[in-house]
């Protein structure tokens, strides 16, 4: 296994795949990958109705891959090693460029929010000052968007407020309910799918900014007819139980395709992740 990845087949797939014809069971693996924003396991929970559905439709089995952290994730991606990738958009932009075809985003928009306690008396970015607030691996979309943001504020992360490192956008939330931050950066889909109880503890402060939700892109070496398989494959998963299932409990409300213009639009915090990344 390459130290740059994780990958993980759960059991349910495997049965899936052992029930295919034989003829499909020969073929080589579809390698779907999501980018870690929250653990393997539940990734892997998560995307289970999918990777399950592309297995019964495309008739060939499909591996789900995902990595430590973000920056693994996209030297995997740009190194041409999935198949399918679902990852965030300024990821998605550097793909586009290194052999991936933009197939679809999600529908609900990605809007970067910071979560707080109930009771608590944090209403805007000025309450931030000296305030600890819980945030993904620094290479996260979200996470530039918000730093970037509270600095247009007149807020600069290490002076006026500290960032408390987290793994995940969703231990990002976990820390604000356990009282370990002031404030979690998190997303409307990513708050809709941590536990209701921990969903009951906290409200959201909007930032008002609104950008494409996670792109899925497919490496341009499965041709044509294969990318147009997938294409409709995909489009149609809207329309199966499962598929409506999936984006119900993830917020994430259908595929939508995407824009030369939207890449136009993301290319400058594609630009800025490699920045950071050449600096580091």
């Amino acid at each position: 296994m390459s130290n740059r990845r994780a990958f993980l087949r759960s059991s349910m797939a495997l049965a899936l795949a052992t029930s295919m014809p034989a003829r499909a069971q020969t073929a080589a693996p579809l390698k779907l990958a999501v980018h870690p924003y929250a653990s393997t396991l539940a990734l892997i929970n998560t995307h289970q109705p999918l990777q399950q559905y592309l297995e019964k439709s495309l008739q060939r089995p499909v591996e789900f891959f995902t990595a430590p952290n973000y920056d693994a994730f996209v030297a995997s991606l740009l190194a041409g090693e999935y198949d399918l990738a679902l990852c965030p958009p300024h990821f998605a932009v550097l793909a586009a460029e290194r052999g991936y075809a933009p197939l679809f985003h999600f529908r609900t928009r990605l809007e970067p929010l910071l979560a707080v306690r109930q009771d608590s008396p944090l209403r805007g970015p000025a309450d931030m000052r000296g305030k600890r607030i819980a945030m993904a691996d620094r290479t996260a979309f979200i996470r530039i968007v918000m730093v970037r943001w509270l600095g247009e504020h007149g807020l600069k992360a290490g002076q006026d407020y500290q960032i408390y490192e987290r793994p995940t956008h969703v231990g990002s939330i976990t820390a604000v309910a356990m009282g370990e931050a002031d404030a979690g950066l998190t997303t409307t889909t990513a708050l809709k799918q941590v536990a209701p109880d921990v969903q009951t503890q906290l409200r959201t402060i909007s930032s008002g900014l609104s950008f494409p939700h996670l792109f899925t892109l497919a490496h341009r070496r499965l041709g044509g007819s294969g990318i147009s398989q997938l294409r409709k494959v995909l489009q149609d998963f809207a329309n199966v139980p499962e598929g409506r299932d999936f984006f119900e409990k993830t917020g994430y409300g259908g595929f939508e395709t995407i824009t030369d213009n939207e890449l136009r639009q993301l290319k400058p915090y594609a630009e800025l992740y490699q920045k950071m990344s050449a600096a580091q």
